[in-house]
């Protein structure tokens, strides 16, 4: 019942922290694992989607320091797009612009990743977040900006 009810937004928050769908799925089976057994830990003082994003952000950061070196990413699969109307040159420019903002975001250090997309993903308000991640708003918050900094000054450099 719980990974039925929950199993989508978990793989989204995995994947905006973790950022490789083959490793979501061994850090999700973790998850609910951990959730399963620690459910007895659960107090009800938050809400339980709450607790369970908190378990799957430290499973997720727990990952990340595991890991020693993140491999490459296979971005020439993920580039392969379906056609659509847009003419070649058009379609390459945009796949190339996609793939520029995704080596972006993966660039991030973790905690900005996580943030951002907690945020922009997961359409969290900045007080769900701070309860999340076990932070203030204040932190939240201006990770948040940090966050946004880095990734426009990123892309700048790209558009010029």
């Amino acid at each position: 019942m719980i990974v039925e009810r929950y199993q989508q937004r978990i793989f989204q928050l995995l994947y905006g922290i973790v950022r490789d769908r083959h490793e979501i799925e061994d850090v999700a089976q973790e998850v609910f694992l951990k959730v399963y057994e620690r459910i007895g830990s659960f107090d009800g003082r938050s809400q339980f989607y709450t607790w369970l994003y908190r378990v799957a952000a430290n499973a997720a950061k727990d990952h990340i320091k595991k890991r020693a070196r993140r491999p490459a990413v296979a971005l020439e699969q993920e580039a392969l797009v379906a056609a659509d109307e847009r003419g070649p040159e058009e379609s390459a420019a945009a796949e190339e612009t996609r793939l520029f903002v995704r080596r972006a975001i993966d660039a991030l250090p973790p905690r900005y990743r996580e943030i951002l997309t907690l945020r922009e993903l997961e359409g969290m308000s900045y007080v769900r977040i701070a309860e999340v991640l076990s932070i203030s708003i204040g932190t939240v918050e201006s990770r948040i900006f940090r966050a946004r900094e880095r990734l426009k000054r990123r892309l700048k450099h790209h558009v010029e």
